[in-house]
């Protein structure tokens, strides 16, 4: 317990001044560094989410629960009933993380020059993936500059999109299989005041989007953040990260423009590029460049460049 709290007060003063200087809203806190707390810490604004992962230690979840609230509210004050609790343990193949409540309890971030709604309570994801904020950044300084199309597939609640718009893009399009994760993108593009008829988002199976594609759409800049696995009531087969993976990138270098560009991620940590099965031998890991000064696990994401 004490050894809890002197980690939250150390990393709290490590992050400090960069929470400070640069206007964070949302951080994570304490990622696993002890064994008997296998716990992610979050912080939204002034609140926590708190992932429990699956652990010796997590079996008796009512003590390790009680034991983190009273360090939270030493540490920073957050009482308990801002502290929300979800158990990420290890998905059977095939099974689907659902929804964990109704509340519809929302509330705004801002990053940069965007704002998002995030949901602490209702889903075991919060709205907005914090592993991402620095490829979000990137996206926002470099890879958006001066493009006028982008496709989003595997958008969930369009964070991508949002800071593309923001940065200049003219036209997006967004691609998710669940219409709550449409409904909820289509709130972030009026909540930073973006065209909803140049910003759009398409509840379809990403696979058969691509499949049946115009030939003619062609995009400047496409995202494709993709589950691990999935196999959804709405997919004829299940999608595996690591055996589908060239048939993403491959049918999206189909519709790139010639000077355009791809940004592949997935947080497979075993994952493996099949550079051998892909259209194009112009591939840039930068995943280094894109963890978070907040995250201490390095292998959080995976994060390429592809072109041409």
């Amino acid at each position: 317990m004490e050894d809890l709290t002197e980690i939250l007060i150390q990393n709290l003063s490590r992050l400090d001044p960069w929470i400070l200087k640069n206007k964070i809203d949302a951080y994570r806190l304490y990622d696993r560094e002890l064994t008997t707390f296998p716990v992610a810490i979050d912080i939204y604004l002034k609140k926590a989410h708190i992932q429990i992962y699956d652990n010796d230690s997590s079996d008796n979840e009512d003590l390790l629960v009680t034991q983190i609230g009273i360090a939270l509210e030493k540490v920073l004050s957050i009482p308990i009933k801002d502290q929300y609790i979800k158990s990420r343990r290890r998905q059977k193949e095939g099974t689907q993380y659902e929804k964990v409540a109704s509340s519809r309890e929302r509330f705004i971030i801002k990053e940069n020059d965007a704002k998002f709604y995030v949901n602490l309570k209702d889903y075991l994801d919060t709205g907005i993936f914090l592993d991402h904020r620095k490829t979000r950044t990137l996206v926002k300084n470099d890879l958006a500059k001066n493009k006028e199309r982008m496709l989003n597939l595997f958008s969930y609640t369009s964070s991508f999109s949002v800071v593309a718009a923001k940065a200049g893009v003219r036209y997006t399009t967004s691609v998710d299989m669940s219409n709550t994760y449409c409904d909820w993108s289509r709130d972030n593009f009026e909540l930073n005041a973006l065209e909803k008829f140049n910003h759009i988002a398409i509840r379809e199976n990403v696979q058969f989007f691509l499949e049946n594609m115009k030939n003619n759409w062609r995009f400047d800049l496409i995202v494709i953040d993709p589950p691990t696995f999935s196999r959804s009531k709405k997919m004829p087969v299940p999608f595996d990260i690591q055996k589908d993976h060239p048939f993403l990138i491959n049918h999206c270098l189909d519709h790139l423009n010639q000077d355009g560009i791809i940004l592949f991620s997935n947080n497979f940590q075993k994952f493996k590029l099949n550079a051998d099965a892909l259209d194009t031998n112009n591939i840039q890991d930068i995943t280094k460049e894109t963890i978070p000064e907040d995250f201490k696990n390095d292998k959080i994401h995976k994060c390429y460049i592809i072109k041409h």
